[in-house]
């Protein structure tokens, strides 16, 4: 009997030092057909939250186009936009990869280590998805990514 409370006591243990208790993952989708200008975009957004506070954010988004100056401006636009926003705020890491017709970047964004006084400040419209304590919330979040057409389960 000892042991059996020995292993619970372990395991509950695990489970509130990896924060599964009151931790989720909301996904966010966004698919566009912008044939017309020569690509297609398909993005993933999940979402890691506690609570209704965003802790992480994790992105893919795959631009895919035949027309190698489209694939060229994505790959340079999205390197300098990630690389500008993580030497302003912090809390970034990406990869981007163009390979044949596509180019890929992965994205985490780590909100705890992201400095949202000065975010929030330099792009006014953050305060609608922001809390009082300028923390990202998770329906901010969602609205957020859902402007951009994506959708949120």
């Amino acid at each position: 009997m000892k042991k059996i409370f020995k292993l619970l006591f372990v395991f509950l243990g695990i489970i509130l030092i990896s924060g599964c208790g009151g931790s989720k993952v909301t996904k966010c989708e966004l698919n566009s057909d912008q044939s017309a200008s020569g690509y297609t975009l398909n993005s993933t957004y999940n979402i890691y939250s506690t609570g209704n506070v965003v802790k992480k954010v994790v992105t893919k988004e795959t631009v895919t186009s035949e027309n190698t100056t489209v694939l060229q401006y994505f790959e340079k636009t999205l390197k300098e936009q990630y690389e500008t926003a993580n030497s302003s705020y912090g809390g970034y890491k990406f990869d981007i990869k163009k390979t044949n017709n596509k180019v890929i970047s992965s994205v985490s964004i780590d909100y705890s280590k992201l400095d949202m006084k000065k975010f929030v400040d330099n792009n006014t419209a953050m305060k609608s998805y922001v809390n009082k304590n300028n923390q990202l919330t998770l329906e901010g979040a969602k609205k957020l990514y859902e402007t951009l057409g994506a959708s949120c389960k």
